[in-house]
């Protein structure tokens, strides 16, 4: 059979009533189906007023259904990337590469209330936000952070932020451990979930005030090896493989909380390819603007690039264990810190995450309704009756393997489809958009260590 895709179109008819004439149903149709949780093979998804209306046997299709199909694919519910900083420019390439939305974790709240606003029939992933980092009296990243002078003053950051509208509450680096408690009840008093850079406090500290999530791996370093300097590149340090049975300990601890962790083991490898040698900007970050790496600071340095490199590594034997415990991980790229490219950078942290023991499958969940699982909203990722018309077509079998580089023939948004080409056009059209947003203040502030993950 061909490759190439085709449109059927055949008689007239209803699915159970809510299918009619007339309707802008449609259906497109694969070798097999990922809702988000298993593998279906041979299945069609048919949507209609932007929702999921059925998914069912391809053979099963109502008449007068058009139904798109090309052999040898994989339907998937959009991507869900769990950790980003939104900037303007990135949004026709998050949907170029199958991430019809996004989880901001940190950004001016005003700004990003309007983005998620506009996000709604812009040709932009849908946008769940957080509002600004919650910080304490000194934040590290004062432009996108709420500073609080203590610890009243962070519970009323709390309050005031989750009445804003925000779907999580994010807390950060400079916060004291004693002040967490407060700030997560009071999150959990407007029914909003709580995550945490735990760089200052440990990620044990931040798990045993009730957090329910952490991002990246660095507030490990205070329960590993206490006093140990640096940041994540202190990972690559030879020393961390002698804390290997506190490695074993700590997830112990974290598991028994229930705690998930998002490690964006994308950004680590940003960082030490950024550095490497033979880095090429053309072929491993298309489509991020010059500026975003002049902003980065990043320059050729063989040895760092190593130290990264070995860090990567011991990150992901730490998510091994992880896995190994169940906990649930997320998958989150923190794009576009480390200069990489939005939506192709989930991509590399779903082949990361599965280099480090997640099955493909798991890796999938982990891009699609993991995230709904974390914040109590079921729909959230899948493929299901009543769900987002939000899919993307796959070439290959993506839940034998999961590629860094994905063959992408359409993503649906909204019932909308687009074929990445003309998304990937579109953002060449607002890449000089990137000095327009809070983050590229902030980057232009940092620029000295604008590398950071945030």
């Amino acid at each position: 059979m061909s490759r190439r895709a085709f449109v059927t179109t055949v008689g007239a008819a209803g699915l159970g009533g809510a299918l009619a004439a007339g309707t802008d149903a449609r259906a497109w149709a694969a070798d097999r189906v990922f809702d988000g949780q298993d593998v279906l093979p041979d299945r069609a998804v048919i949507v209609a007023g932007g929702e999921v209306v059925q998914v069912l046997p391809r053979d099963r299709v109502p008449p007068g259904v058009p139904v798109t199909h090309e052999p040898g694919t994989t339907i998937l519910p959009g991507l869900i990337d769990a950790h980003v900083h939104c900037m303007a420019w990135q949004d026709p390439l998050f949907l170029a590469y199958g991430v019809t939305m996004v989880r901001d974790v940190g950004n001016d709240l005003q700004w990003i209330l309007a983005c998620r606003e506009r996000a709604r029939t812009a040709l932009s992933p849908t946008i769940l936000c957080t509002g600004p980092l919650i910080d304490g009296p000194t934040p590290l990243h004062p432009i996108v952070a709420r500073a609080c002078v203590d610890a009243a003053d962070a519970v009323t950051a709390v309050r005031e932020t989750a009445e804003a509208g925000v779907d999580a509450i994010k807390l950060y680096v400079r916060l004291p451990a004693e002040w967490l408690p407060a700030l997560v009840a009071e999150a959990h008093a407007h029914g909003l979930k709580t995550s945490m850079h735990c760089q200052g406090t440990g990620v044990l500290a931040a798990a045993e005030a009730g957090v329910e999530e952490f991002h990246h791996l660095d507030g490990l370093l205070a329960d590993l090896w206490p006093g140990q300097p640096g940041w994540l590149e202190a990972w690559g340090d030879p020393g961390m493989a002698a804390t290997l049975d506190a490695q074993r300990r700590v997830a112990d601890r974290i598991a028994a909380c229930g705690m998930a962790a998002t490690p964006t083991l994308a950004y680590w490898n940003s960082q030490w390819r950024l550095r490497a040698a033979d880095f090429s900007a053309e072929n491993e970050t298309p489509g991020v603007p010059s500026e975003m790496h002049a902003w980065q600071g990043e320059a050729t340095d063989a040895a760092l690039s190593e130290r990264w490199r070995r860090a990567l590594e011991a990150a992901q034997g730490f998510v091994r264990l992880l896995l190994e415990r169940e906990v649930s991980v997320l998958a989150g790229s923190d794009a576009p810190c480390g200069a990489q490219t939005p939506g192709l950078s989930l991509w590399r942290e779903l082949s990361l995450l599965a280099e480090a023991g997640m099955p493909p499958l798991h890796a999938l969940r982990a891009a699609t309704s993991g995230l709904g699982s974390l914040l109590n909203r079921p729909g959230l990722g899948r493929l299901q009756p009543g769900s987002a018309a939000d899919l993307v077509v796959v070439r290959g079998d993506l839940t034998a393997a999961i590629p860094q580089q994905p063959d992408i023939t359409a993503v649906v948004r909204g019932g909308v489809a687009h074929q990445p080409s003309h998304l990937l056009a579109e953002a060449r059209k607002v890449a000089s958009r990137v000095t327009e947003d809070p983050w590229s203040a902030q980057f232009r502030a940092h620029r000295p260590k604008a590398g950071d993950a945030q």
